[in-house]
């Protein structure tokens, strides 16, 4: 078997709620003394009846953060940064495409108003006319702003992530946001000798144009906690309630 890296594994456990304490600079030491920890009281993954492993807790998103958790707004220093984050999400280009649709509207008010000078007309004007694009606009939108109105697009960012998330948009969600996918992106990560020995499949699609992703146990919970317990894997597996 390869070896495993339990820093790395024990970040994955801990991703998905594991009680597991860890300096982010944590030592050798200490990242064997938490292994030993949680060998001691293991994770448990369910599995219902249709072989689907799942994450336990199975709590239902509230706000779009706990969707998109894979957004860091820490790692966004550039408009180019923001664009290149937006892009990745469907129902968040929308939202920003949204923000640039309110954005005109605004800007075509002011035009109205003859009272704004000369200059403000001119910096308006090209604004208009890069938001008028209704599918890109809001992109040019972000690059004109520059430096200078980032923290402006990251509080929009922010604010939207804090917001209820909306169920008519989940078809466009990060495949990890349900217990299923939770527990598939773990499984993904691991070394497949492991994922094999355990008896852990993992489904892609099961016909063409499905949007069926999961990994399955396909031998018994028994062999599976067995093989789990002989190679010294911190977690195990039970049947869903």
């Amino acid at each position: 078997m390869t070896m495993i890296n339990r820093r790395h594994f024990l970040a994955n456990l801990a991703a998905l709620g594991a009680a597991i304490v860890l300096p982010e600079q944590a030592t050798s030491t200490e990242v064997d003394e938490a292994w030993e920890q949680v060998l001691l009281e293991p994770w448990f993954f369910e599995v219902d009846d249709a072989r689907t492993i799942l994450e336990p807790d199975g709590q239902e998103p509230k706000i779009c953060s706990d969707v998109y958790d894979c957004i860091s707004l820490s790692h966004i220093e550039t408009s180019d940064d923001l664009i290149d984050e937006v892009e990745q999400y469907q129902e968040l280009r929308s939202h920003f495409a949204s923000l640039a649709a309110s954005e005109l509207e605004d800007v075509e008010m002011e035009l109205d108003d003859d009272k704004v000078n000369l200059l403000e007309r001119a910096r308006l004007l090209a604004l208009q006319a890069v938001l008028q694009d209704q599918d890109d606009g809001w992109q040019d939108w972000i690059r004109l702003a520059g430096q200078a109105g980032l923290p402006r697009f990251k509080s929009e960012l922010e604010e939207w992530l804090a917001s209820p998330v909306d169920w008519m948009q989940n078809e466009f969600w990060p495949r990890g946001w349900s217990s299923q996918g939770k527990a598939l992106s773990f499984f993904q990560q691991l070394d497949g000798e492991i994922v094999d020995g355990l008896g852990v499949v993992i489904v892609e699609g099961d016909h063409p144009g499905s949007s069926y992703y999961a990994a399955e146990l396909h031998l018994s919970i028994d062999h599976a906690n067995q093989t789990a317990l002989l190679l010294e894997l911190p977690f195990r597996f039970r049947e869903a309630v």
